[in-house]
């Protein structure tokens, strides 16, 4: 069921539609002249906000405090237990960077849960591992904030967004003084050239220097480590943020030795850790959903995990059988893949294909079954032929995790099945709103 303010929201725009596709119109002038885009191309969008009362962020920092004491709980068990990471399959390269010591406790500190929300919830997947989209989520936010219709709601109610630059600021800045760093760090955002999302790096680098950090965007290729220090030509980098994905350092891992040796050395303060791997890469469910596997975890996060991680297991011969005949309840994923990528679901296959696929999944192991959960949609506002119309969309939600805390969210709608930048992915601001004056202070 949809909040009223949806309601007030539709009645609003159909009251004099005139002027709000004029509205609509300047939101996309503005849109069109951001940064905010995927791939080099503006993010799609729509003339919808997605809203959020009080309860669902109480919700939401509950739903972080769970999952981030079991990644914790499992982190360390991966660090202090072999058994356990031959659950995993990492290569040894990889499980040689997971078992470096970064210099602080969050095995995590940048993450985004996307998760299938409607009051109930279930998780989709874990992003710790090169999280983006910050600034899809802020410049949308940003624009719909000084649009006609928020204006004409903000009447009735106190409405606002998350903050996601500076915010994060804060808490990298906690990161490292935790590692031991004093002063005003000078930071390296990190990312390999072409792969990364170069907008939203400008946007970080602008709020960084804002406060008076020296930045640079930087590829880790680049990065030297002389005399103990870690440098970029004359640069000399105090602190990291890496955006690089753990896969892509790992296939250039001989091209990014100098950052890997100042990073063991802990010459310098590197956020995020190889550590996230574990709770990134998609066999983390797999272990997740098996009791024997997670037996050091206590009653009350495997009540967590049974009623909101769905189901997800190897593909193997033995297990082809009831799932050919049962092709409509699960999805086939890449264990360490990002964006959509390769994701293949069972309701847009016929027989022949869904079959083809899982053989093709079990001779190669590199994907996991899971079970198909999206039962969250909404009615959507759309504009069509200069009227504004409703369609039934599907949705999902992304909650932004700094340093363990809620810290902010990412809204998408698609009509297809699975909604990623790969295939469908329609960006929506995301608002919390209350009645005027009631809003409470976030703790």
């Amino acid at each position: 069921m949809l909040n009223k303010i949806y309601k007030e929201y539709r009645d609003i725009i159909k009251k004099d539609t005139p002027k709000y596709l004029a509205d609509l119109d300047l939101v996309t002038q503005k849109m069109n002249n951001s940064n905010a885009r995927y791939k080099g191309e503006i993010i799609d969008f729509l003339y919808q906000p997605m809203f959020f009362e009080q309860k669902d962020i109480s919700k939401f920092k509950y739903i972080a405090e769970m999952i981030y004491g079991i990644i914790t709980k499992c982190t360390n068990e991966f660090i202090t237990n072999p058994d356990f990471r031959k659950f995993f399959g990492f290569s040894k390269t990889m499980e040689d960077l997971i078992l470096i010591d970064p210099g602080y406790k969050n095995p995590a500190p940048v993450a985004r849960l996307d998760i299938f929300y409607d009051g109930d919830f279930k998780f989709c997947e874990l992003n710790g591992d090169g999280t983006s989209a910050m600034n899809e989520a802020n410049t949308l936010e940003q624009i719909f904030s000084d649009s006609a219709v928020i204006a004409e709601l903000r009447k009735k109610y106190d409405i606002r967004y998350y903050e996601l630059f500076f915010s994060f600021l804060s808490e990298l800045l906690k990161i490292y003084r935790e590692f031991g760093g004093k002063g005003k760090p000078s930071i390296a955002i990190a990312d390999f050239m072409g792969l990364g999302s170069n907008e939203e790096f400008e946007s970080f680098k602008e709020a960084f220097e804002q406060k008076g950090h020296k930045t640079i965007i930087c590829d880790p290729r680049d990065m030297e480590y002389r005399d103990g220090k870690l440098y970029v030509g004359n640069f000399k980098i105090d602190l990291v943020y890496r955006r690089a994905v753990n896969k892509e350092v790992e296939l250039r891992i001989e091209e990014c030795s100098d950052l890997i040796q100042a990073y063991k050395e802990k010459a310098v303060c590197v956020v995020g850790p190889f550590r996230s791997q574990i709770m990134h890469n998609k066999i983390f469910f797999e272990v997740l959903t098996s009791e024997a596997k997670t037996d050091f975890l206590n009653s009350q996060e495997r009540d967590f995990i049974h009623k909101h991680i769905p189901k997800t297991f190897q593909v193997h011969k033995n297990n082809l059988s009831k799932i050919l005949t049962d092709k409509d309840n699960y999805l086939l994923k890449p264990k360490d893949l990002y964006a959509g990528k390769g994701v293949i679901c069972g309701l847009d296959q016929n027989k022949e294909d869904w079959e083809r696929s899982l053989r093709q999944a079990a001779a190669s192991n590199d994907y996991l079954l899971q079970k198909f959960c999206n039962f969250t949609q909404k009615e959507i506002t759309v504009s069509e032929n200069e009227q504004f119309n409703v369609k039934n969309l599907k949705t999902t939600l992304g909650l932004f995790i700094y340093n363990g805390k809620f810290s902010g969210l990412y809204s998408r709608v698609g009509s297809r099945n699975v909604i990623a930048g790969i295939q469908e992915s329609i960006s929506l601001p995301s608002f919390v709103y209350k009645p005027k004056n009631e809003f409470e202070p976030d703790k």
